[in-house]
């Protein structure tokens, strides 16, 4: 992948719900009394979705494919690539039709009538001949939404301990004196080599272990076999939201809060028995948030921004995951290999397809400005 770029964020001119134009939205049948599992799958690329159903019992019970205790909410807010489901408990009477309220926003675009946000509703019907009743419309704050830091895996996993591996990134803003628009979780932006960092790692034996054989576009970050990582990302680049998913994990919702006493944003911490586990999570302007996995999944594991405008301009990093672990149970299908002789792409040695740090032949990395990061631990 290329870094590109994109300029500023596009409108888009609709919204789909189960594929087909929102205003033309299809109807739910609901009988009276039975309980429903909604899924709701947020597909977007930059705009966030909130969804809710008045007049009807909600019961969160999974993030992002991690099962939870049931837990009562009034709707949910997705950031892209972020999923839900719900327990909705239909009511008795056949007296009224409802409406499913999904409303698609975005704080850091400006606010524009028809574009953001925008209004859809999916009728909930119960009775064909029943009008649908309207509830007036209620401020945000007063609203109960899902939230990751109040909710409990179901699976009871507790809160990994101790820490042996610290990482703490900075959301860094794009060169203002370049033609280039590039947001980075590391120092440069994400960019693709010669060799991919899969191969750079089961070929190059012990030095697979140390970051000079990976390019320094791939911000190749090195975790060692079962070892806890906590993982700081700092968005102090107002007034731009980003969102933050990981390849390869689940990681454990620690906390978050205020990057510098210039933010309104609350210090959470999950509040639970166990913290909740998901693979994709908001990064507001001005917000941290810190989340912890086990390095139990040996692998090269892309983690990057949801919003697909930032990802294809470079926000991403690389978790090189136990890669002597790697190097005895993994193996490159013959087919993959042939597959690379036969575009002309390098299958070994280092990013350059070179030993060692020798990175001759690759186009230099776009090194992006902002707080420098930090890794400690080993």
């Amino acid at each position: 992948m290329k870094t590109t770029s994109l300029g500023r964020h596009p409108n888009y001119p609709s919204v789909l719900i189960n594929g087909i134009n929102a205003n033309f939205s299809q109807p739910i049948r609901f009988l009276p009394g039975r309980r429903y599992r909604l899924r709701v799958v947020s597909m977007s690329f930059t705009y966030w979705f909130k969804v809710r159903l008045p007049g009807h019992a909600m019961q969160v019970i999974e993030a992002d494919g991690i099962h939870s205790r049931p837990s009562a909410v009034d709707g949910l807010d997705l950031c892209p690539g972020q999923r839900y489901s719900v327990i909705i408990t239909a009511r008795e009477s056949l007296e009224f039709n409802y409406a499913l309220n999904v409303t698609f926003h975005s704080n850091f675009l400006a606010r524009k009538p028809g574009l953001n946000p925008r209004y859809h509703h999916v009728p909930i019907m119960y009775n064909d001949d029943a009008p649908i009743k309207t509830y007036p419309m209620i401020e945000d704050h007063e609203v109960k939404w899902a939230d990751e830091y109040a909710m409990e895996p179901q699976d009871k996993q507790m809160l990994l301990e101790p820490v042996d591996q610290h990482i703490v990134l900075n959301v860094k803003a794009p060169n203002r004196n370049t033609s280039i628009s590039a947001h980075a979780y590391g120092d440069y932006a994400y960019a693709s080599v010669p060799v991919p960092p899969l191969y750079t790692a089961l070929t190059t034996g012990d030095m697979a272990l140390s970051p000079s054989v990976y390019a320094p576009q791939l911000n190749a970050i090195i975790l060692k076999h079962n070892h806890v990582v906590e993982l700081e990302l700092r968005n102090s680049f107002a007034p731009i939201m980003h969102t933050y998913h990981s390849h390869g994990h689940a990681f454990q919702v620690v906390e978050t809060g205020p990057v510098n006493s210039n933010s309104s944003i609350p210090v959470k911490r999950f509040t639970g028995r166990q913290p909740m586990r998901r693979d994709t999570i908001t990064l507001a302007a001005g917000q941290y948030v810190r989340v912890r996995i086990k390095a139990d999944n040996p692998g090269v594991w892309y983690q990057h921004c949801h919003q697909e405008q930032h990802n294809l301009s470079g926000m991403a990093f690389t978790f090189i995951e136990a890669p002597d672990v790697m190097q005895q149970t993994l193996r490159v299908p013959q087919e993959m290999l042939e597959f690379c002789r036969i575009l002309g792409h390098p299958t070994q040695g280092n990013s350059a397809g070179r030993f060692g740090s020798d990175m001759t032949g690759i186009d230099p990395p776009l090194a992006i400005n902002g707080t420098a990061n930090s890794i400690t631990g080993t």
